[in-house]
């Protein structure tokens, strides 16, 4: 049985660390599908469709790899593609407990749902989308942080 995960986030931009998460992700499933959240209430940077181009622009060397858009909550798009793994990134402690709550609401919304936590590698502890955006606004070169 192919052993699929979904990797869900707002990735406005997708960064280096989120592509790290992805590889790692790619090694432990058979499928990784990032879905890109697009949330009408939400102000993004980038439009959903950007954010697609640049996670398959980042994934391009894995092909276990796709890349999604999906408007709703991300325990519906489990329950309708039959996927009961989530993959997410931790860079911190306050990061930790943001996700463990997420995860056992998602299990609650969703019983079997499992949320694999990936934490973030030193090098990436400092790269956020939030500081992406900043160093954009201001005329920053980003090249180094993420894939725009």
């Amino acid at each position: 049985m192919e052993r699929v995960a979904v990797f869900a986030g707002s990735f406005d931009p997708f960064t280096i660390g989120h592509k790290d998460v992805a590889e790692r992700a790619c090694a432990i499933f058979d499928k990784l599908i990032i879905l890109i959240a697009n949330n009408v209430n939400k102000k993004t940077h980038f439009s959903a469709e950007e954010r697609v181009e640049f996670a398959k622009k980042a994934m391009k060397d894995f092909p276990q790899a796709s890349v999604e858009i999906w408007d709703g909550l991300t325990v519906d798009y489990l329950q309708k593609n039959n996927i009961k793994f989530l993959v997410r990134g931790v860079r911190r402690g306050s990061d930790l407990e943001l996700e463990q709550s997420i995860a056992w609401n998602n299990a609650k919304l969703l019983p079997g749902t499992e949320t694999v936590l990936l934490s973030s590698k030193p090098e990436h502890l400092s790269v956020s989308s939030s500081v992406v955006r900043e160093l954009l606004r201001f005329g920053r070169e980003v090249g180094e942080f993420c894939y725009i």
